[in-house]
């Protein structure tokens, strides 16, 4: 995978008040937490459709191919972008086996 890690950025600012390198780096502002089964992560998937989603960690989250997409808790379709600071789950009805 062509997966990108994101910098290391330290802000030695010291008592200045300018802030502390253990603060929260707020410079990618695109993460969305994705979801399938037990595997969650925060990845910078802002802007993206559902089916570009599923495709490129199909593997990694071990997503079924017909699971359902839920966006903030609502059905979501495979061309719905979905948006940074948003969670995607991917879910099965109850009751199904993954495949």
């Amino acid at each position: 995978m062509n997966e990108r890690n994101r910098p290391i950025l330290e802000n030695n600012a010291g008592s200045s008040g300018l802030g502390s390198i253990f603060d929260a780096d707020d410079s990618d502002n695109s993460l969305v937490t994705v979801a399938a089964g037990f595997h969650h992560e925060r990845l910078p998937v802002g802007n993206t459709r559902v089916r570009d989603i599923r495709t490129r960690f199909r593997d990694r989250f071990d997503i079924a191919p017909n699971s359902q997409a839920m966006i903030d808790g609502h059905e979501a379709g495979e061309d719905t972008v979905v948006r940074a600071g948003q969670v995607l789950m991917f879910t099965n009805q109850a009751g199904e086996k993954g495949a």
